[in-house]
């Protein structure tokens, strides 16, 4: 079993690299290189099930539980910014081309994190001013159905619930750019957006206004 786990670690790890660096592509608009990773991310998570997983299921609850969030995130991520719209579990299943099911934790965690990203997106956006209404209205739409989503849930399973806080954080902080942007909009003031100084998993960062700018 030891062998079979230190296996699983090391060749996890290859798959939340992989699905990072396509969350990164992502960030750089570059759907070509995202898609390739996510590709990658498939093949490396089918194997380590086939090969590893399927003949110590209790090996999935670890590294290989947290890839397949990873995935999920990066998944759900590249939908939003190409087809502006949330993935479902299903939807998500057929877009990964594994040839296992993602777990309800897993997708759900992957969700979670997802908008973290979209905060950030929102961030970036902001600095466009008053042009990047719509699109931070798209992120704000996002976040909140994620949020109402799992509020209508009996419980949330695993760890997941330690990731609420970041995810009510980021829908505040959305909030709060809409808010800023509307008053731009109605002149006298801009919009500085620093670079997001957050952690992964944690909400996005302030976008500041300034009265007396033209």
């Amino acid at each position: 079993f030891d062998g079979l786990r230190e296996q699983t670690l090391k060749r996890s790890r290859d798959v939340v690299k992989a699905a990072k660096n396509a969350i990164f592509a992502l960030q750089r608009d570059d759907f070509r290189k995202a898609d390739t990773m996510l590709g990658q991310c498939a093949r490396d998570a089918g194997s380590i099930f086939k090969e590893l997983v399927a003949r110590s299921p209790s090996l999935r609850s670890g590294l290989f539980g947290s890839s397949l969030e990873e995935l999920a995130e990066a998944l759900a991520y590249r939908a939003f910014r190409r087809e502006c719209r949330l993935l479902g579990r299903a939807e998500l299943q057929e877009a990964s081309g594994l040839p296992f099911s993602f777990s309800l934790p897993e997708y759900i965690g992957g969700i979670m994190d997802l908008t973290g990203e979209v905060g950030r997106h929102a961030v970036r956006s902001a600095s466009r001013g008053r042009s990047a209404s719509s699109d931070v209205e798209l992120c704000l739409a996002c976040v909140d159905a994620v949020h109402t989503g799992l509020q209508e849930l009996p419980h949330l399973p695993g760890g997941l619930g330690k990731k609420m806080g970041p995810l009510k954080g980021t829908l505040t902080k959305i909030e709060g750019i809409l808010y800023e942007l509307a008053l731009l909009s109605r002149g006298g003031l801009s919009v500085r957006a620093p670079a997001p100084t957050f952690n992964d998993g944690e909400g996005a960062a302030d976008t500041h206004v300034d009265e007396g700018a033209g």
